[in-house]
C-alpha cells in the first residue's frame, strides 16, 4: 500500500494553498466542497499528513487537488511512502504521522503519479 503526501517547496500542500491563497481571496469563490474530509490536523501541531488510496481518489475526484494545483505559486510534488510510522491519527482518507519515514520516502513529480486524474492545471504565471 502507498501512502501520498503532496508538497509545495518545503510545505503540505493545505499550508501552502493558506499562504498563497488568503481566506479573501476571491479565488476561493471557486473552492470544491472539501467537508468530506475530517479536519483533525489541527490538534496534531507539527504533524504531516498522507492521502491513503482512498484519500487520493476522493481528493483528485472532489476538483480540490486542481483548485489547490491551481493556487499555488510554486511546482506541486508528492512524496510516497508504503510503511506510515508514528500514526497520531488515522482514517479512511488520510493518515497523520508526527515524523517523515525517510527511509521508503521517495519524492516524484506530480505529473508522474500513475493516476489519471494527476496532471494538475498550469499555473498563470
Amino acid at each position: 500500500m502507498h501512502y501520498y503526501r503532496f508538497i509545495v517547496g518545503k510545505l503540505g500542500i493545505y499550508e501552502a494553498v493558506e499562504r498563497d491563497c488568503p481566506k479573501d481571496d476571491v479565488r476561493r469563490l471557486q473552492k470544491p466542497d472539501g467537508s468530506w474530509l475530517p479536519k483533525v490536523g489541527n490538534k496534531y501541531p507539527g504533524a504531516i499528513s498522507f492521502w491513503t488510496q482512498e484519500g487520493l481518489e476522493k481528493y483528485y475526484s472532489s476538483g480540490l487537488f486542481h483548485w489547490h494545483c491551481s493556487v499555488v505559486r510554486e511546482k506541486v510534488q508528492v512524496i510516497v511512502i508504503t510503511t506510515p510510522i508514528d500514526i497520531l491519527y488515522q482514517d479512511q482518507y488520510q493518515v497523520i504521522c508526527s515524523v517523515m519515514n525517510g527511509d521508503a520516502a521517495k519524492t516524484i513529480a506530480v505529473e508522474k503519479l500513475d493516476h489519471k486524474h494527476s496532471n494538475p492545471p498550469k499555473n498563470k504565471d
